[in-house]
This record gives structure tokens, C-alpha cells and sequence, in this order.
């Protein structure tokens, strides 16, 4: 077992332990509460999702962002995508119209050939401790591959003054620098929380 796929074991019972524990609650998620998991998910879609768009969901947990759009938007052709079989067997349970897999982006074999108009993540760079700004940046660059329209994800920011060691900080300038270096169209929302921020990244200006 390579550091990376160690890595992912770790995360993987992490969050299995939590869903054992919590139920269908946020606190599975390892979110503070409910009200700041659904403010991530208005600041992301404010990327520019639109009704009748598709959507993969990576790191989708228990579906709770499928839940979230459905209440604010009509016709979503929506998708998920987590790491932690447990998450998605339950997600699949409580969401049956839709469709969820399980792995990571970069790796799952079910997402081969396919590509979105949105790619969004909430939450899945905190835990990482291997080489966490490496895999953050392979993550962003798989995801904008299969990107038709955008990408969007929040990530704890260095900028914060109360930080967790068990958990990954961000510099905002320098992952901005990366995210510039595949497309010049860059977004960064350091304005709703304290402790992250989300960073939008377009295929071209006008999406």
C-alpha cells in the first residue's frame, strides 16, 4: 500500500466511523453544522450552475448537495462521487433517481470517458496528509479535464488563525497561481467563512 492509497484507508474509516455514529446528520460529514455545509453549497453553485446543467459531486458524502439543489433548482442531471463505499451505499439509499459511485476522480473507473458541465468538491482536502497540495492540485486538474463549463471547490485557507494540526491549510495566492496556470478565467471567494474559501475556475469568460 502506497502513502497515497493509505491515505485514502484513513479518510475512508474516518468517515465510516462518523456515519456509524451520526446517521444522515452533517456531523457525519466532519461539518460544523448544518447551516455552514449549506452555505458552501449556495457559494458554489453561485459558480454559475444553471436548471437542466449536469453536475458531478466529488466527495458527495451522503447526497446532502443533491438534496440542496433540488430545492433550488429545476432539472439538475446530477451525479456523485465518494471515496467511502459506506457514504455511497447510504446516499444511494435516501437518492434512488440518482446515480452515485464510489472512488475517487482519480481513479474511479465508472466515470471513464465522461464529462460534466460543473465539477464541484466540498470538504475533501481537510484530512489529507500525504503530499496534500499535490494531490489538491491533481484533483483540480482532473476535475477542470472533464469540466465542459466549470469547477468549483473550497479548501481550509492558510489565512485562518485557528487551525487543527490533523487538518490541511491551503495558501490561497499560490493555489490561485495553479488554478491560473490552466485557465485564466479565476474566481476566489475568501468573503463567507473564516476558516476556507472556494475557488471557481472557467472554461472560457463567458461560461
Amino acid at each position: 500500500m502506497n502513502d497515497e492509497t493509505a491515505d485514502d484507508e484513513r479518510n475512508n474509516t474516518f468517515y465510516k466511523t462518523l456515519l456509524l455514529r451520526h446517521g444522515d446528520s452533517h456531523q457525519s460529514l466532519n461539518w460544523g453544522s448544518a447551516l455552514s455545509q449549506q452555505q458552501r453549497f449556495k457559494v458554489l453553485a453561485e459558480v454559475g450552475i444553471n436548471a437542466g446543467e449536469s453536475i458531478l459531486d466529488v466527495g458527495c458524502g451522503l447526497g446532502d448537495y443533491y438534496a440542496w439543489l433540488k430545492t433550488h433548482y429545476s432539472g439538475i442531471n446530477y451525479t456523485g462521487l465518494d471515496l467511502t463505499p459506506a457514504m455511497v451505499d447510504r446516499a444511494q439509499k435516501r437518492f434512488p433517481e440518482v446515480e452515485f459511485f464510489k472512488g475517487t476522480i482519480l481513479e474511479s473507473s465508472n466515470l471513464m470517458g465522461m464529462s460534466f458541465d460543473h465539477l464541484m468538491a466540498s470538504g475533501i482536502f481537510c484530512l489529507r496528509q500525504y503530499e496534500p497540495e499535490k494531490y489538491l492540485e491533481r484533483t483540480i486538474c482532473e476535475m477542470f479535464s472533464r469540466a465542459k463549463k466549470s469547477v468549483a471547490f473550497n479548501t481550509l485557507s492558510s489565512w485562518t488563525s485557528e487551525k487543527d494540526d490533523r487538518e490541511y491549510y491551503a495558501d490561497p495566492l499560490r493555489l490561485i497561481e495553479f488554478c491560473r496556470s490552466l485557465t485564466p478565467w479565476v474566481t476566489m471567494r475568501h468573503d463567507y467563512h473564516a476558516r476556507d474559501f472556494t475557488i471557481y475556475m472557467y472554461k472560457n469568460k463567458t461560461s
